[in-house]
């Protein structure tokens, strides 16, 4: 029997287990493909502090000011962190949204930046200025490796006494009404806590013990685009006018991926085509070359596709749950990588205390979708802005 067990090895379920084993508990992660199987590895790996609720946005400072930035010395091992900035480039509708955002953040202390797009252009010139009509800057932002950052907190989980291992969770098990442990393909494990980060794949075990959660997968695609030798990198981006998010890779690459229009709503979270579709490819490519000219005829390297835990409000589901001893860490919406650092910590001191360091996290529990609750920011974003 161990203190708690972990199911998901992606950067969320490792971060939160190399929390729980920095503060001495005794922690079991499971994961069938060692956490690679999943969202994580296929990750746009964005680091931005911009975020239009304010808790998420301390969140991600956190995680940005606090690990990514000194991952050597605070996890250990490299996490590829880049800067090269983060821009949010609005249109009409999320205007008044961006300048009202900025200033909250700024007053909060998280180093965020209002520009205009002439201004936006003197610091990317290889960008135009088509359909912004204001800049959310974030200077410390960038992008990092996700298998680099998960293999990293799983390295530094097992120095402090984790076990990690290759076992696929096919339920959760009860006792007197209360989380037992989980039954693996290998067995039943026996313990008092259980955490769910398993992102789409979570509903189907959380039904194990009559649990529903209102977590929805649908099929999510990016590609890479090679880019020339005379842009050596560009902003990472956010780019609501032309609905595409977009930063450079190691590879010389530009990484590209869209929002809520082109997601495809799955029955299950296995079995889709991992290729992108031609059309998404092709249209992307458009979209890329209208925001950055130089990269309109861009080579299409390669591309993927992953399954996304999407909630209705958009946020992730945290915390405890109904079932005693059952806490989760799933829904992510596509807005994760991020903020995984500090969620672990957060998730960590949740079990062992039974409170988060911030109050403000309770609001993410499971039950906000029965009493109505949900999340929502002062001044929220389109559908496609980042939450």
């Amino acid at each position: 029997m161990v203190d708690v067990i972990v199911v998901g090895a992606g950067v969320v379920g490792s971060s939160i287990a190399f929390h729980l084993a920095e503060e001495g508990t005794s922690v079991l992660q499971l994961d069938p493909t060692g956490g690679f199987g999943g969202q994580t590895p296929r990750s746009g790996a964005i680091v931005r502090s911009h975020h239009a609720n304010l808790v998420e946005a301390d969140l991600a400072w956190e995680s940005l000011t606090s690990y990514y930035e000194t991952w050597d010395q605070r996890v250990g091992g490299s996490c590829g962190f880049t800067h090269t900035g983060f821009a949010y480039l609005a249109d009409d509708g999320d205007e008044r949204a961006v300048r009202a955002n900025v200033a909250k953040l700024r007053e909060q202390g998280i180093d965020n930046e209002l520009l205009s797009p002439d201004q936006l252009r003197e610091r990317e010139p290889s960008v135009t200025s088509e359909g912004i009509s204001a800049v959310a800057y974030d200077r410390r932002g960038g992008y990092a490796d996700p298998t680099a950052t998960t293999l990293s907190l799983q390295q530094a989980a097992r120095r402090h006494g984790a076990r990690v291992e290759r076992r696929r969770v096919l339920a959760l098990t009860e006792r007197d009404g209360a989380i037992a442990g989980v039954r693996t393909d290998q067995g039943a494990v026996d313990a008092a806590v259980v955490v769910l980060a398993v992102g789409a794949w979570s509903p189907e075990l959380t039904a194990t013990v009559g649990l529903e959660l209102p977590v929805h997968p649908a099929r999510i695609q990016v590609m890479l685009f090679e880019r020339p030798y005379d842009l050596p990198t560009h902003l990472t981006m956010t780019d609501v006018a032309h609905d595409v998010y977009l930063r450079p890779t190691a590879e010389r690459c530009t990484l590209v991926g869209r929002h809520a229009p082109e997601r495809e709503w799955l029955s299950e979270p296995d079995g889709f085509r991992g290729e992108p579709d031609a059309s998404f490819v092709a249209e992307g490519r458009a979209r890329l070359g209208r925001r950055i000219p130089a990269l309109a005829h861009a080579p299409y390297r390669l591309g993927r596709a992953c399954a996304l835990d999407l909630t209705p409000d958009g946020r992730p589901i945290l915390g405890p749950s109904d079932c005693d001893g059952l806490y989760l860490a799933t829904g992510w919406s596509g807005g994760g990588f991020a903020k995984a650092p500090a969620v672990g910590a957060e998730l960590a001191r949740w079990i062992t205390t039974g409170a988060p360091a911030r109050k403000e996290l309770t609001a993410f529990t499971l039950d906000r979708f029965t009493t109505g609750n949900l999340i929502t920011a002062e001044h929220e974003y389109g559908a496609t802005g980042p939450h």
